[in-house]
């Protein structure tokens, strides 16, 4: 990521705040099919390095079921919140506001767990991605596990499509994040995205492979809802539990894994 690109990924997310906040409301899948696969490997006492934490959900998860996290993010208003919000938890290691790139507390210690739930997909270049990895697999135990996230190129044509239909008419819009992974004048044109790169679910584990890491699980974070989750919203309480619990049931079955718009990688290093 160039340091223009770090500029406009800063400057989104702190003005997009409270955005941010509300976004695992409104998108209600990540949370408990990220916190399925961490009670399947992680035991209360790990130690986690949850790099590019956004405004800290996930993260007061873990902290109140025992787990011990160290938080980083890129956006100074996010760690503000994150501060206000868990800076007195008494598992807290520490809060950082860098570039997790250039961050100094990777070797702060050596991690049980590292979280990349977001940076990945704001790096264009398969090399940043790499490198971002890389710093992981260097500082986790061995046997120690990653939890990285991906976002769909399917996804993001659906979402465009409902955004801004209008991309297709433009050489750098929806053809463009077709065949290439990213764009300027169809996603990329809307409000809620900057500097994102989008994969195809068959990219993810030769990447974490390149890296070092034993790919375990890739999972769909949204299963059938994908980008629709005006579908979901629709549903009385009793039903939303149950379809929750069917997409965790389901969510490494690979028909899911190509509808969902997020999707999450569990890796280990060996």
């Amino acid at each position: 990521m160039t340091k223009d690109n770090l500029k406009e990924v800063k400057a989104y997310y702190n003005g997009h705040v409270k955005d941010e906040d509300r976004r695992l409301d409104e998108h209600p899948f990540e949370i408990p099919v990220t916190m399925h696969f961490v009670k399947k490997h992680l035991t209360p006492g790990a130690s986690v390095f949850d790099v590019a934490c956004g405004t800290g959900r996930m993260a007061s998860l873990l902290l109140n079921k025992g787990y011990f996290v160290a938080l980083n993010d890129l956006s100074d208003k996010n760690i503000e919140l994150v501060r206000e919000r868990l800076g007195t938890h008494r598992n807290l290691i520490f809060t950082e506001c860098s570039d997790a790139l250039e961050s100094k507390r990777w070797e702060h210690k050596s991690w049980d767990s590292v979280f990349i739930l977001g940076p990945l997909y704001h790096m264009i270049s398969k090399e940043n991605r790499l490198k971002l990895l890389k710093l992981a697999y260097e500082n986790l135990k061995p046997g120690g596990f990653l939890f990285s996230s991906f976002m769909t190129r399917t996804g993001a044509m659906v979402y465009g499509v409902k955004h801004n239909p209008e991309g297709i008419l433009y050489p750098d819009g929806a053809r463009k994040l077709w065949e290439t992974g990213t764009d300027k004048r169809f996603v990329e044109d809307t409000e809620y995205f900057t500097n994102a790169y989008f994969s195809h679910p068959e990219e993810i584990n030769p990447l974490l492979e390149s890296a070092g890491f034993q790919p375990l699980h890739l999972a769909g974070a949204e299963g059938i809802f994908g980008e629709r989750f005006e579908l979901f919203h629709k549903l009385k309480d009793n039903l939303k539990d149950e379809w929750i619990q069917f997409v965790i049931e389901n969510c490494e079955d690979n028909h899911l894994v190509q509808q969902s718009k997020h999707l999450l990688s569990i890796a280990q290093k060996p």
